[in-house]
């Protein structure tokens, strides 16, 4: 069985078996950037006295994504020396991916604020990472996964054809090594993040105060675990697509679009993959029965937990308190309690399982 965990928009998918959710089978992102690299030095040549924030909100290719660093407070962190690196999506690419939104986010603002922070940490390096690299190199961001507490990564892709020589003023990461002469460095030509996409640059190397640098990139990049929408994630994540097509064959039995439900309240889904969906079917074949529509839109509506009073501190992905042993859950059926996660390997119960 194979678990994942993912942000979409204003709702949490938790994928697995019904039964429970394996944290070992979890897709582990890479840990923290360990191999010596070079990097600019504060107030090397290149390097301006403008702060980080001072350039993003004075350049209007970047507008878009300067309100949203200012809708979550992040714009104050920037205000001063900066020492790590920000993947900036331009105005255009801001726009691609907000027509993708299919829930109301204006509804429920700390939901959606909840999302934009883990949307625009992801694009936050925590290193200074110019687009001149020793080699192909995986990089650490300030977006954490939830299970392993590991940072999710980008690759900065370089060309070994186009180097250069690196500055006399950058420097390595490693003291031991900082009487050792700049070494060659290869040209960045792209970024490929979680997803699997290729983001190509827009603008590279805006070395600000502190000797962090801006990039600025044609698309948004993607973890792993961060979707616009439902029909995104299913397109991304091969695990959903069972559950996509059941949402369709409710959905055209009752004569009523189920997946709004879904983008527009915030909550859980707790999404069976295919495999299981496959398991399931089986079963319903050997015994010759086949379920009814009604009975379809009640198993789907019984994976589904919405949060109470729409209040991001009841999507179950945030951690549990430590003086309980489990996170209920209130599903679509008239919202009566009918899961438990619990925060112990054995993952999701149901209460028959408890008695």
């Amino acid at each position: 069985m194979r678990a994942l965990l993912v942000t979409v928009s204003a709702f949490v998918v938790l994928i697995g078996s019904a039964s429970a959710l394996g944290l070992d089978d979890i897709n582990r992102p890479s840990k923290p950037d360990s191999k010596p690299h070079v990097s600019p030095k504060d107030g090397c040549s290149a390097c301006s006295t403008t702060t980080a924030w001072s350039y993003i909100s004075s350049t209007p290719s970047l507008s878009a994504v300067a309100g949203l660093i200012k809708a979550i407070g992040l714009d104050a962190a920037l205000m001063g020396p900066f020492t790590g690196t920000l993947v900036l999506p331009t105005n255009e690419a801001v726009g691609a991916y907000v027509s993708q939104f299919k829930g109301n986010v204006t509804a429920y603002p700390d939901i959606f604020n909840s999302f934009l922070t883990k949307l625009l940490n992801y694009h936050f390096i925590l290193r200074s990472a110019p687009a001149w690299q020793l080699s192909t190199v995986y990089l650490s961001t300030r977006y954490l996964n939830s299970w392993t507490t590991f940072p999710h990564t980008v690759t900065f892709v370089v060309d070994p054809s186009v180097s250069k020589r690196a500055p006399g003023d950058w420097q390595w990461s490693r003291k031991n090594m900082k009487n050792r002469p700049m070494p060659s460095v290869f040209e960045v030509t792209h970024i490929i993040d979680e997803q699997g996409n290729e983001v190509t640059f827009a603008s590279k190397d805006n070395f600000v105060a502190g000797g962090g640098v801006i990039h600025s990139v044609n698309a948004v990049l993607g973890a792993s675990d961060i979707y616009p929408s439902h029909n995104a994630s299913a397109a991304g994540i091969p695990e959903l697509q069972a559950l996509q097509a059941l949402i369709s064959t409710v959905s055209a039995g009752l004569g009523f679009d189920f997946l709004p439900l879904l983008e527009d309240q915030p909550g859980t889904l707790v999404a069976p993959t295919s495999e299981a969906f496959a398991t399931l079917q089986g079963i319903f074949a050997s015994l010759n029965i086949t379920p009814t529509t009604n009975q379809l839109y009640t198993a789907l509506s019984y994976h589904v937990c919405p949060a109470l009073g729409d209040d991001p501190k009841y999507l179950l992905y945030f951690p549990f308190t430590k003086n309980k042993k489990y996170n209920p859950c209130k599903t679509f059926i008239e919202r009566m309690p009918g899961l438990l996660f619990s925060n112990t390997p054995t993952g999701l119960l149901t209460p028959q399982e408890l008695a």
